[in-house]
């Protein structure tokens, strides 16, 4: 006996020897079961509740006409559903007033829009098709059925198209999809007829000659459209084997035998489960809550128990050692969460002071009415290397520029407030736009061990005679829009990025504006925004989009133009970051 008393047993042979027992003793009930045999169910309670079922699927369904979802494959309407309520598209019904009425209820941000009429039909019939395939499913597995399917018969019945197919879990049936071609059984054939020719139901029993299949009852009624029309054929299946197991000899019989049978098993099965494996394992559990409770390590370990299962041992083992790595990882997730809490404050202090150092456009506008402007800046990390910036230089020039440096994070941040504070201070002193870039430019370059560089359009508007004097440091040429034609961009001069070359000699240019002329400035992420098929928003799309709302004023403007670019973009992260700025000349200055 010593020898066995530390030895483990497997949990797995242990729960194997007690399900052969179990089965043994099965098979010998079964064995004495069998002299008593099972008869036949009476049709009559398989007509019966086939013709429940098939009236309920009419009450629940009522009229609709199968033949319309046969212009479709049920992919296609499975997919249609599927987005739809998912919130990825958005339905838009036109009006015949010319306005629209839009469905939008639980859509995505990224949710695409559908006004194509064929488009939403077809999304109307996927959700109906949806509707009445799960309700078709709900009947079939609810009621016991083993098919409940509707199909739409040839002219001369001989073959007939699947519409919907739902078959029960237990029927061993493949489902049909959508369009599925079968040819009719001859003995089905007259049933067809009388459908079609008036007959509300129609029961058919097939019970021999099955090649195979399992003997069952059919129940066919006709489908029809909320005309009275009939479009198609209704039929609900099921088995005639299932009521065999409920007869009167079988309960009085096995049910005894089965009673004592279990009552015998409970108490073996009680006796082994409770000595070896359920006492162990409330030990474990009650270890387990302790700790779940405490953090606190047991004195004495589980493994020190004599468990005989080894599954139980090392189960006891596992969570000894899962206490003493949970102490561990509690004092580094301690530590992680005080670094990441530290990390976390810097990044929003630093979003916040860069969204400090970007100009208010109500004080200026609330003074000036000779112009509008407008600009926003939507960075790609919590911090961004693009900027902008607006202000006026003396009583009767304003300044506006738009920048990009060339990297992101928080590099390019301190790069770009540093280069719109020399910007905006050497501007202060006078001078043209090629001076104060050029300044600036000098000041950079000299102390740039890093690299970097930052692409500016800068510009001084003198207000009293609509003036504009340029200087373009390697940034995106503008869009200007002169009088009433629209929105253009036009290749002018312009010289390298501010440090970039050390040294290098910038150029300027200069046009005119009269009221009503406009000026849109953006950075490089508008146009190479890029969607999940790497096609880019290019510059014929945003011109496509400010001629659309070159009426609307720079706010507006700005807003719609950022509507399409999500709108493009869909799903896909943003990689650079956005920056827009529309300035509109209103009126001239009086001197």
């Amino acid at each position: 006996m010593g020898r066995f008393k530390n030895r483990k047993f497997s949990l797995y042979f242990l729960t194997i020897g007690t399900v052969i027992i179990v089965l043994l003793i099965f098979a010998s009930v079964v064995q004495l079961v069998g002299y008593f045999g099972f008869t036949r169910s009476f049709e009559r309670e398989y007509k019966s509740s086939v013709i429940r079922t098939t009236n309920l699927c009419h009450d629940e369904l009522g009229a609709f006409d199968p033949t319309l979802f046969l212009n479709y494959d049920q992919e296609e309407l499975e997919k249609a559903a599927e987005e739809l309520n998912s919130g990825k598209l958005i339905l838009q019904y036109g009006e015949p007033d010319g306005s629209h009425t839009t469905l939008d209820d639980g859509a995505t941000e990224d949710a695409r829009i559908v006004s194509d009429e064929d488009e939403l039909k077809m999304i109307e019939n996927a959700v109906y098709f949806d509707v009445i395939d799960d309700e078709l499913n709900r009947i079939c597995q609810t009621m016991g059925m083993s098919v409940v399917y509707v199909i739409v018969p040839d002219e001369d019945l001989q073959n007939y198209t699947s519409v919907f197919n739902c078959v029960s879990t237990e029927s061993g049936y493949t489902p049909w999809e959508l369009g599925h071609r079968e040819k009719a059984e001859p003995d089905i054939l007259e049933a067809y007829k009388k459908v079609y020719n008036g007959s509300n139901m129609e029961v058919v029993e097939r019970l021999y000659n099955l090649h195979g299949a399992k003997p069952h009852i059919t129940a066919l009624s006709p489908v029809k459209d909320e005309e009275g029309n009939v479009k198609g054929i209704l039929c609900v299946q099921r088995y005639t084997e299932e009521l065999t197991y409920t007869r009167r000899n079988f309960i009085q019989g096995v049910v005894a035998i089965e009673i004592i049978v279990i009552i015998l098993i409970i108490f073996v099965e009680s006796h082994i489960l409770r000595g070896m494996v359920i006492s162990p394992i409330k030990d474990i559990s009650a270890e387990a809550n302790r700790f779940a409770q405490d953090n606190i390590k047991s004195e004495i370990e589980l493994t020190e128990s004599n468990y005989k299962a080894k599954e139980i041992y090392y189960l006891a083992h596992a969570l000894d050692k899962m206490e003493q790595d949970t102490i561990d990882n509690i004092e580094n997730i301690k530590q992680m969460i005080t670094e990441k809490e530290r990390v976390g404050a810097d990044i929003s202090l630093a979003s916040r002071i860069q969204a400090g150092m970007l100009p208010k456009r109500d004080p200026i506008l609330n003074e000036m009415s000779e112009f509008d402007v407008h600009a926003i800046m939507t960075p790609a990390k919590d911090v961004a290397g693009d900027f902008y910036d607006f202000f006026m230089i003396d009583d009767t020039h304003l300044a506006v520029e738009v920048a990009d440096v060339s990297d992101k994070g928080f590099g390019a941040a301190f790069f770009m407030a540093i280069s719109k504070t020399l910007i905006k201070s050497r501007a202060g002193l006078g001078g043209s736009a090629v001076d104060i870039i050029s300044y600036v430019d000098k000041m950079i370059a000299d102390k740039n061990e890093q690299g970097m560089f930052v692409t500016v359009w800068f510009a001084i508007i003198d207000l009293v005679t609509g003036h504009v004097d340029v200087c373009n440091a390697g940034h995106d040429y503008p869009a200007i829009k002169l009088g009433d034609n629209d929105f253009v961009i036009e290749k002018t001069v312009h010289g390298p990025p501010i440090g970039f070359i050390p040294g290098a000699k910038f150029q300027g240019y200069s046009f005119d504006m009269e009221p009503g002329d406009r000026i849109f400035l953006y950075t490089d992420g508008l146009n190479e925004a890029k969607r999940g098929d790497g096609e880019r928003f290019g510059i014929e799309r945003m011109l496509s989009v400010l001629n659309k709302h070159k009426e609307d004023n720079n706010e507006r403007m700005i807003a719609s133009m950022a509507d399409a670019v999500r709108f493009f973009v869909g799903g896909e992260p943003q990689f650079d970051d956005i920056t827009m700025l529309g300035f509109t000349f209103n009126k001239k200055m009086n001197k």
